[in-house]
Order: structure tokens, then C-alpha cells, then sequence
């Protein structure tokens, strides 16, 4: 007696139903691949769309000032380029493809004429793609020549009813997790000051004439020079609208420079990974006319604008009296000058304190924020959050959070003396401090403000 037997078509695929069924999948292999394709290709395409944003406030593709329109023209002309070799690539292998398609029934050994050292086509397929390369590098390298020179153009400048020119400059600074920007009017020798061989230059800046955080204030139409660098990791600065990005690096002065066609406001972002908060150590660039830069910098170069009586009361503080009656705001001032001095400094109310012998600055980079003209800037705690609200009133609720748990708002390691630390104020005081905090610095504009916030 014979055993029955199972018969199966090659190619079916086999699955179990149940415990002794067996179902037949006949779709056929070149269908199912087609739809692994299809599939793959419209994932692809969505996750490709999702990258796309119109009018996103990091946008490289709108250049807003010479140095960045250099790129971006060079850029263009790449893609174009690109564009050009991948079409020529894919329609030639299309054409032999098709010039040497298998025609009619496939029998087994069915090849086309094997074609075997063409000198002409190897000859052609290495030197035309070696000419593009180097044409490419040369290109290359003019570029990054034009965007590393700079030139000479003498800026007017007024600081204490004193007229001088001052050759548009700054130094950048960066921090876990925010920028500082350093301004020095009567010029900065940066080789002179390497020569003194500081091991972290950071670390031994001589003092200012402006110091501020978060926000850059420059003139437009002018060519600001850039000294890039860092007090503890690297960093990298990033103004796409204006300029490329320029790694700050602690130990080295990097030399970089940006200019904005006309008055803007352009956003940045460190692009070199530091640390908890590097995806929130962001910053601004605003451009002024000249009117506005030149009172910004009168602003700047002057203590906290306090009133006449506030300014009273931070005199009697700093001589040691304790004044009866205080305000919020007062009280808020005296918080500044007790809870706050280790770390900021604000010029006119606890630079007192920072000038006794001894005094050193509660964290392991070093440094701080400079509180002095807070209020001036469109954003705080390292650029992430806009200072006012649309409408012109100051942003309290996020000030009160804060200063009620930073770590909370923005990741940091306060614990290693890293970040904003939570000093563990009541809601009276953080009103208080919040008081104080408006008192430092004069509102800016309003187109400012409303530019603050990116949509």
C-alpha cells in the first residue's frame, strides 16, 4: 500500500492555519517586492516632508547678509551640479540597460556581447569625475577664502560723551548653556592677549565695555569680526541667516565675522553637542540702525537704571544700613545683592560685593549671566524664553517658574554648579525678585519683542 503524498508548486509559500491547515500565499515574489518598495519609498517621502517647514526661524535658504548669500550661491551652484552628474549617471545605465535588455523568450547562457577594455570609456569615466572634483575644491577653498577675510570699516561710536572709532568686533563666549558677548570699544588685540599664554583665554578676558548674554547687538550693514571660544566644552555658534557656523573651542580664539543687510531679527543655535541643555542654548542676533545702536550702547555702558529712590535704597544697603518700609522691588533689589551676588553681577547694585577681596563666583565654569540691563534683552535663560509677552508685558509667569525650579524648565547640573541653581525661594521673594528684575534695563522695541517669538 503506497503513503499518500503532498504536491506543491515551486515558488508557492507555505504558511500554517490553525494546527493541520496549510494556506497558499500565490502572490507572486515581484508583486510582493513592488509593495515593500511602494511602502518604503512613501515612508521615506513623508519623513522627507516632515524636515520641511516654511518660514522656520533657523532657515539657511534665505540669506540676510553677504556672508551667508556667499554659501548659499555656492551652494545653489553644488546642487546644481549634483543634480546634473546623478541624471547623467541614471541615463546612462538606463540606456545600457535597455540597449542591452534581454529581447524575446530568456534561454539559459542568453547574454549580451561582453564588452572588454574600452580605453576611450575608462579613460572617460575617470578623468571627466576627477575634473569635477577639483573644480569643486577650487571653488571650495575661494569660498572659505572670502569668508575668512575680512575688512577694515571704522564704526563711530559714542561711550561716555566720548567719540571713537571702534573696528566693529566682538568675542563671543560659550557657556553650559548660554552665550556671552563681550564688547571692547577701544579695540581688542586677540594676538597680543594669546601671546600672554593663558592656558583657557576664556577664563582671563580683560574687562568690557559692554558684557552681555543671549543676544548680540550689532549694527547692520557693517561687518562684524568675530573672536570665538568657550570656558569649558566646545560649542559651536550658528547665525544661519548671516554666516556658517564657527566651533568655539576652549583654549583657541577662533576668528569669524557675520553682517545683516538691514535691521532683523535672526535666530541661532548651538550646533556642537555640550551637554544636558544643548538643544535649548539658543541665541539671537538683532540688527539696529545706526540711531538705535548707538543708544543701546549708551544704555549699555551705564549702570542699572534705577530710579532715584531705588538707587537710594541700594546706597543705604551697600552702606550697610537696612532702610525701613522697602518696596517690593526694593526688596527685591536686597535679594539681588544677598541671594544672587555669588554667581551675577549687576553693575550699580552689587558690584560692591564683587569688587571685595576674596570674592569668588559659585560655579565650575566661572561665570554667569551679567544681570545689569536684563530687561533690555527680548529673551532670557539662554535665549529661550521671550522676556515679554506679545503684547508688550513682562513675561512673569516664566520668570516666576524660573526662579522657582530651573531645572525644571531647563535641564541643567546645578549639582556640579552647572546651570541655574534652585535656591529655594518663597513666592514672596520670587514676586519680589521678579520686581527687582524689571527695574534692569530699559523695555526694547516692540518689533523686537513681537520678532522674540518664532512661530
Amino acid at each position: 500500500m503506497t503513503e499518500p503524498t503532498n504536491h506543491r508548486s515551486f515558488g508557492d509559500s507555505v504558511t500554517r492555519e490553525g494546527s493541520n491547515k496549510l494556506a497558499v500565499d500565490s502572490t507572486p515574489r515581484h508583486t510582493r517586492r513592488m509593495r515593500r518598495t511602494a511602502v518604503t519609498g512613501f515612508v521615506g517621502l513623508t519623513l522627507l516632508l516632515a524636515g520641511c517647514a516654511g518660514d522656520a526661524e533657523l532657515d539657511t535658504l534665505e540669506p540676510q547678509g553677504p556672508d551667508a548669500r556667499t554659501i548659499d550661491n555656492f551652494s545653489n551652484w553644488l546642487f546644481i551640479a549634483s543634480f546634473v552628474v546623478f541624471f547623467i549617471i541614471i541615463g546612462l545605465s538606463a540606456g545600457v540597460a535597455m540597449k542591452n535588455r534581454v529581447k524575446g523568450d530568456y534561454e539559459e547562457g542568453d547574454w549580451p556581447e561582453q564588452v572588454h577594455g574600452n580605453n576611450k570609456a575608462e579613460i572617460a569615466w575617470t578623468a571627466l569625475p576627477a575634473i569635477l572634483m577639483i573644480a569643486i575644491a577650487a571653488f571650495t577653498v575661494i569660498t572659505l577664502f572670502d569668508l575668512n577675510n575680512d575688512e577694515s570699516n571704522a564704526y563711530a561710536v559714542s561711550v561716555d560723551g566720548e567719540t571713537m572709532q571702534w573696528e566693529p568686533h566682538v568675542v563671543v563666549v560659550g557657556h553650559q548653556w548660554w552665550w556671552e558677548y563681550r564688547y571692547y570699544f577701544d579695540g581688542f588685540d586677540v594676538d597680543a592677549f594669546l601671546d600672554e599664554g593663558h592656558a583657557n583665554p576664556a577664563k582671563h578676558l580683560p574687562e568690557a565695555d559692554i558684557v552681555t548674554s543671549g543676544q548680540m547687538i550689532i549694527p547692520a550693514g557693517q561687518e562684524i569680526e568675530l573672536s570665538v571660544t568657550s570656558r569649558d566644552v566646545i560649542h559651536s555658534h550658528w547665525i544661519p541667516a548671516l554666516n556658517g557656523k564657527r566651533d568655539a573651542v576652549p583654549g583657541r580664539i577662533s576668528p569669524w565675522k557675520l553682517e545683516a543687510d538691514e535691521p532683523g531679527y535672526y535666530f541661532g543655535q548651538c550646533t556642537e553637542f555640550c551637554g544636558l541643555s544643548h538643544a535649548r542654548m539658543r541665541m539671537q542676533t538683532i540688527a539696529l540702525d545706526d540711531a538705535d545702536f548707538a543708544a543701546w550702547v549708551a544704555n549699555q555702558t551705564s549702570a542699572a537704571p534705577l530710579s532715584g529712590e531705588d538707587a537710594a535704597y541700594v546706597a543705604a544697603l551697600q552702606a550697610g544700613e537696612i532702610p525701613e518700609n522697602p518696596t517690593e522691588a526694593q526688596r527685591g533689589l536686597d535679594l539681588l545683592r544677598s541671594q544672587c551676588s555669588g554667581c551675577h553681577l549687576i553693575e550699580g547694585v552689587n558690584d560692591d560685593i564683587w569688587t571685595q577681596e576674596g570674592t569668588e563666583i559659585n560655579l565650575s565654569a566661572g561665570a554667569a549671566p551679567n544681570l545689569t540691563h536684563l530687561a533690555s534683552r527680548s529673551t532670557f535663560a539662554g535665549g529661550i524664553f521671550p522676556m515679554y509677552n506679545k503684547d508688550g508685558s513682562l513675561n512673569q509667569n516664566a520668570l516666576e517658574a524660573w526662579l522657582r525650579d530651573p531645572a525644571a524648565v531647563k535641564a541643567n547640573n546645578a549639582d556640579n554648579r552647572q546651570g541655574m541653581p534652585n535656591l529655594g525661594l518663597s513666592e514672596a521673594q520670587i514676586d519680589d525678585l521678579v520686581a527687582a528684575l524689571a527695574l534692569l534695563g530699559e523695555k526694547p522695541e516692540q518689533w523686537i519683542i513681537t520678532e522674540s517669538f518664532s512661530e
